[in-house]
């Protein structure tokens, strides 16, 4: 009995463990065979603030979709249609937000969140479609005035730690400085430490790196790693004359464990902006791969 205690724990440990990287770590997708995303936003409807989704669907066969609001392993069902979908233009609104949904426009700073849609058709056959949204402070402020004037809401704005979520997970500050040559943030998924990191997306402006000395940066930075690193891989994803998209690898070199880092760097005349994301605990997942490579394509 106790046997069959341990072997039930564990099943369920390993679905909830499951589960957790299902909605954890998702790639952004705004357009699949079925359907594009157009937008998704908050509406002020009659007497009540809802979800408003607005989408393309590109062919009549399906039979649901079920919009998610993902933070992590959290994963809160805020969209839903049941009846058939046709062809074309499709509008589908939430229910009433409760209090708990909509704080975040009460919230100081820039907002990032991160929805999933789960589609299905007339066959049972499933796609996704996975849609970061973001509002600036400057739209959450327009947000809360037409909630008081509308709704009568109001409420005291409320400061909380800066984050972006990336991929269905809430990145926040990990370690952040600025010095003549650069300006750093390191940023962390939720839950982990900047000391012990697995993961970690990082923000460079490189000061004195311009469109005239990148190349002899590139070499600088791959003879730096070549350095008794007889396992480095070093690939260059794509250039052009106003950015370079690369990655290396190694099996574990100068006391690092193995490791790899996708960057994309945008060059400007005098400086450049370099978007990084690293991964430290043995071979970057192929899936994961992909998440980042995504990602970075859309930085600005």
């Amino acid at each position: 009995m106790i046997q069959m205690k341990q072997k039930l724990l564990l099943s369920t440990l390993t679905l909830l463990f499951f589960s957790t990287n299902v909605f954890a770590q998702l790639k952004p997708e705004l357009e699949n065979e079925w359907i594009q995303s157009k937008s998704l936003g908050p509406i002020i409807e009659g007497t009540s603030i809802r979800w408003n989704f607005f989408a393309d669907v590109k062919v009549d066969n399906l039979e649901s979709i079920h919009g998610y609001e993902v933070k992590g392993s959290q994963k809160t069902k805020q969209i839903s249609e049941t009846s058939k979908i046709t062809k074309g233009n499709l509008s589908l609104s939430s229910q009433p937000l409760t209090e708990k949904d909509y704080l975040w426009i009460y919230e100081l700073g820039n907002t990032s969140l991160f929805f999933t849609f789960e589609i299905t058709n007339n066959k049972a056959e499933k796609k996704v479609l996975n849609v970061p949204i973001n509002f600036s402070e400057k739209t959450k402020e327009t947000l809360r005035l037409v909630m008081e004037k509308n709704l009568n809401i109001k409420k005291e704005t409320t400061k909380v730690p800066f984050y972006r979520n990336l991929d269905g997970r809430r990145w926040y500050v990990g370690n952040s400085g600025e010095n003549e040559e650069q300006v750093l943030i390191e940023m962390i998924p939720d839950g982990t430490k900047i000391e012990t990191w697995t993961e970690i997306y990082r923000l460079n402006l490189l000061k004195t790196i311009g469109s005239d000395n990148r190349a002899t940066f590139m070499n600088a930075v791959k003879e730096g790693l070549s350095e008794n690193c007889s396992s480095l891989k070093f690939n260059i994803i794509s250039e052009s004359s106003k950015e370079i998209f690369y990655e290396w690898s190694h099996d574990g070199c100068n006391g690092w464990p193995a490791s790899t880092e996708i960057s994309r760097m945008v060059t400007g005349p005098s400086h450049s902006t370099m978007f990084t994301f690293a991964y430290k605990d043995g071979k970057l997942p192929k899936d994961l791969r992909e998440i980042y490579l995504t990602i970075l394509e859309k930085e600005k």
